[in-house]
């Protein structure tokens, strides 16, 4: 089944960037491409990192998920298989430069820099969440910018105008 991913929205760039930046994230997307993927088979074959792909494909909605039956798991266990959910891109944006150099800029933050920076964000949310202008006054950067963090980040979420931890 062919089903496409429309791509209008240039915040969502972020998540397609980071899904294919490393060998084990690409491999592993084109293993779950092939056909239901059981997660034995995936840390099996590429370790933690594998499962750290799964996840991030779950959360980017790039992958669907089912659970085996009892039988077809590990030890009477059911487990859960992925498969990738679109096997085309359609890209069609426009927006100006300072946006989509800020996009670049998230997308292309080191580790070490935006975990730290997610770690101070989800502190400052709190519990119950804050407006998304707040944190971005509170942080000195662009709503765009902190649009780009939540897509990136699997601990926060957009939940109208405010962001929530998950």
């Amino acid at each position: 089944m062919i089903r496409t991913k429309v791509i209008n929205d240039s915040t969502e760039l972020v998540s397609i960037m980071r899904a294919f930046d490393s060998p084990v994230k690409k491999e592993v997307f084109n293993e779950i491409s092939k056909d239901w993927t059981p997660t034995s088979s995936i840390m099996d074959r590429f370790g933690e990192k594998g499962l750290e792909a799964l996840e991030f494909f779950d959360h980017m909605k790039l992958a669907e998920t089912k659970w085996t039956t009892p039988d077809e798991g590990i030890n009477g266990k059911p487990q859960k298989m992925y498969r990738s959910f679109y096997s085309l891109f359609n890209i069609n944006i426009s927006c100006p430069v300072n946006e989509i150099s800020e996009i670049f800029t998230v997308s292309a933050l080191d580790d070490n820099n935006f975990k730290k920076l997610e770690d101070e964000i989800f502190q400052f949310i709190g519990e119950n969440g804050t407006f998304g202008n707040k944190v971005s006054e509170n942080f000195q950067i662009s709503n765009t910018a902190l649009k780009a963090l939540v897509k990136r980040s699997n601990r926060f979420q957009y939940t109208g105008l405010k962001i929530t931890r998950k």
